[in-house]
């Protein structure tokens, strides 16, 4: 593995704009794909107790996933996403080398207890353990640092930093940064996942390729930016930025085939990526699905939803859930 490495989650997080459903031979076509094109880590999707249908990349098992893999995985390391509420410790089967080699465990400041279950468990089973603390700028720098210190005696394969609502600075990165490089061992990935809410995904990431450090880094991103809100970083942008910075590694050429045989007619039918109202998303620091959510149901202006959005008692800035959404907008309303 080089210094600077790239995770392509198209298939995870792009599974926001399509409710995960994705053709079965999109998804073969797709992981050997990227495979093809160099992509370090390739994640195929979610591990979800609750899955049961086919052409999904939601997976009930995780033998299940072993069909979607070709043969010949290269040097590319197969990863699939937990959350702690979707998917049981105990429903774990033992690595064996047929399926995905790890899992992302991503979880929210108050599921910390159950995120150290679940990780325990990765590493009990033999995969490699991959730690995603969601929203990393709701920890203070104390909180943060205890967390590190917990995760740390996992010995985990790679921690991430999570821009969750796409506000942080490339300031914000160094500083989880540091917490992280100073805590974690030498050995661990540190990652960066970043969300597009202000345009600021390509910024950061173009700084992280430049840092004098001797710690392994991955980045994630996905074809086209796709992705819940304003989506993620494009893998296309930045496997280009490193060939034309660091030296040719990825065939960028496969990438863009992916995106034009799969995304773009994706794309017609959906939306995702920067707009005013993610911006505002991320100005007030708050889940992206304020938007998505009230979007999908009324037509509000964006003076109208800055407004909004103002309203919404700061301790809910990551408790979104629909039906609270389009209550507090009748209640906006109704005070106007």
């Amino acid at each position: 593995m080089d210094k600077f490495n790239l995770l392509e989650c198209t298939l995870r997080d792009g599974g926001y704009i399509t409710g995960w459903h994705f053709d079965d031979e999109m998804i073969k076509d797709t992981v050997k794909t990227l495979i093809d094109a160099k992509l370090d880590f390739v994640e195929i999707g979610y591990l979800n107790n609750s899955a049961n249908q086919s052409n999904m990349t939601q997976f009930r098992t995780i033998d299940q996933i072993s069909s979607f893999i070709p043969k010949d995985r290269k040097d590319s390391v197969i990863l699939a996403m937990a959350d702690v509420l979707q998917f049981k410790p105990e429903d774990l089967t033992p690595y064996d080398g047929k399926s995905i080699d790890g899992i992302r465990v991503v979880f929210y400041k108050h599921q910390i207890e159950e995120a150290l279950v679940m990780s325990r468990a990765i590493k009990k089973a033999g995969y490699k353990l991959f730690v995603q603390p969601m929203v990393t700028i709701d920890y203070t720098v104390d909180e943060y640092a205890l967390l590190a210190k917990e995760i740390a005696k996992l010995e985990p394969y790679a921690v991430s930093i999570v821009d969750s609502f796409g506000y942080m600075l490339k300031s914000d990165f160094r500083q989880y940064f540091k917490i992280l490089d100073n805590i974690l061992s030498p050995d661990t990935v540190i990652g960066f996942h970043s969300h597009n809410n202000m345009n600021l995904a390509f910024i950061t990431a173009q700084d992280i390729l430049e840092y004098e450090t001797s710690r392994r880094l991955v980045i994630d991103a996905s074809l086209y930016g796709m992705g819940r809100g304003a989506g993620n970083l494009n893998t296309e942008l930045i496997a280009n930025y490193y060939n034309m910075t660091l030296g040719n590694k990825y065939d960028t050429i496969k990438i863009l085939q992916l995106i034009s045989k799969y995304i773009i007619p994706i794309r017609k039918g959906k939306n995702w990526g920067y707009s005013p109202y993610m911006f505002i998303t991320g100005l007030y620091h708050y889940h992206p699905n304020f938007a998505c959510y009230l979007l999908d149901e009324v037509d509000v202006s964006v003076s109208e939803f800055e407004k909004f959005i103002q309203t919404i008692p700061h301790e809910m800035c990551t408790k979104c859930r629909k039906p609270y959404v389009l209550e507090m907008w009748e209640k906006f309303k109704q005070g106007e």
